[in-house]
């Protein structure tokens, strides 16, 4: 392979990234999910190899998960047990376009014509489309092509997927920008899933320097056919920025997905995160919230509906280390026909950590007699004066409501879909991208003219 570190100007964008210009060795593939006697895929600076190598060792010492484990009840990732993939090594091409990307379907059309940043992210490739050119100064780069920084012990977590795939992700991007440096319109990443027998294993970290902002939308769906995806995001929050991110999720009826989403949040620095899936034949999102500055904030927000024989499960976690700090949770979801949904959540307030604050709700519409909801949120307060809550709610919906519309002319089925979708609306209302809400109102739309 012909590598080389280059940075490319184009308008006033500065991106600073590895070009691969040919592909004239493969490092080759290693079976999904088998650690022993494999090598991990290695980087240009050491401080990576080894932490591959780590990550690796703990991905080992971990295990692959079972329900017994108390972070995994509930799951059915014994599921992915059955599948047969594998996971490509080779270090991935990175291509640069200016102006507007190929015409994609209807549902990211709109995201992708209003976006500052489109990135398109494939097993083994990244397209790169520079549209807004604007004056702030963006980067992005492979991360085997950056050095040691400061962030990369929050890159390991506890959990065996975020370890295995970072020993053995070829697609791992990192987005910098700049101190100061407001973005308005969004940064997309188009997750691009390939059809059968592959593990894809992107892993982007997006670094906000102080006093910045940023919005970041995450589009995951993949083609009708068996997939896994094992994502994992990690943003870094400094001092005084601002951060809107959103992952949507649409993976095809057989796909799998275990995202993991962690956020490293400064003083003064706002975090609003929201996941909402609606594919896949088992989904799983662990969204993990680390106030580590006096004054940050978190808005953590989900909506999901699950439909057939889909499972949708989230773990979440809103850990205060600092004082004066502010977290809130709302996840609401609908499960019709035979699918399952589980929330589990904890609240932990830190020694340290006083005059924090800290709501926690989750809410939950059964639609039929097959569906299943189970919430359990969590509370873990080792500080004094603080604030803290958590609630749940799991039902059908109410009957006077449907009586109530039908007395109006609405005919029963209406009534039911336009009651789950005025339970969605809280949760829309509260999104920044106008975009992002268009795209997630028409896949709920999509899911009540399939069940309702």
């Amino acid at each position: 392979n012909s590598n080389w570190d280059s940075t490319i100007v184009i308008g006033e964008i500065i991106f600073e990234i590895a070009i691969e210009v040919t592909v004239s060795s493969e490092i080759g593939s290693v079976q999904a999910f088998e650690l022993e006697n494999q090598t991990v895929l290695g980087g240009d600076g050491s401080w990576l190899t080894s932490l591959r190598e780590d990550a690796r060792k703990k991905a080992i010492e971990i295990g692959f998960p079972a329900p017994s484990e108390e972070i995994w009840r509930y799951s059915r990732v014994e599921d992915l047990t059955s599948l047969s993939l594998r996971v490509g090594l080779s270090k991935p091409i990175i291509k640069l376009f200016d102006g507007v990307p190929p015409l994609l379907d209807g549902l990211k059309a709109s995201l992708v014509a209003s976006s500052s940043l489109y990135l398109e992210v494939a097993p083994g490739s990244l397209d790169i489309y520079d549209q807004a050119k604007n004056s702030e100064v963006l980067s992005v780069s492979h991360i085997s092509d950056i050095t040691k920084p400061h962030w990369d012990e929050y890159l390991l977590m506890d959990d065996f997927f975020s370890a295995y795939s970072l020993a053995y992700s070829q697609d791992h991007y990192v987005i910098s920008i700049a101190d100061n440096a407001k973005i308005d319109e969004p940064i997309v990443i188009n997750y691009r899933v390939p059809g059968e027998d592959v593990a894809f294993l992107p892993r982007v970290v997006v670094v906000l320097g102080d006093g910045s902002q940023a919005n970041v939308i995450e589009f995951i769906s993949s083609e009708p056919s068996v997939s896994f995806v094992g994502a994992n995001f990690l943003s870094c929050l400094g001092a005084g920025s601002n951060l809107y991110h959103y992952q949507i999720q649409d993976l095809s009826k057989d796909g799998y997905i275990v995202a993991n989403c962690s956020a490293r949040i400064s003083d003064h620095a706002k975090l609003e995160f929201g996941v909402f899936s609606f594919g896949g034949s088992y989904a799983r999102v662990r969204a993990e919230s680390h106030l580590d500055g006096a004054d940050a904030k978190a808005y953590l927000k989900a909506a999901y509906f699950a439909s057939g024989s889909q499972m949708l499960d989230f773990r979440t976690l809103q850990d205060h280390h600092a004082p004066n700090t502010f977290s809130e949770l709302l996840f609401k979801g609908a499960v019709s026909e035979n699918s399952h949904s589980v929330y589990s959540g904890l609240v932990r307030i830190e020694e340290g950590a006083s005059r924090s604050d800290a709501f926690q709700t989750n809410r939950n519409l059964v639609l039929s007699e097959g569906a299943r909801a189970d919430s359990v949120p969590n509370l873990d307060i080792r500080e004094n004066n603080v604030r803290c809550s958590h609630a749940s709610a799991v039902g059908p919906i109410d009957p006077e409501m449907v009586f109530y519309l039908e007395s109006r002319g609405i005919d029963p089925e209406r009534a039911k879909r336009i009651i789950v979708k005025g339970f969605f609306n809280e949760i829309m209302e509260g999104i920044a991208s106008s975009e992002a809400v268009e795209v997630i109102n028409e896949l709920v739309d999509i899911k009540l003219r399939e069940t309702l």
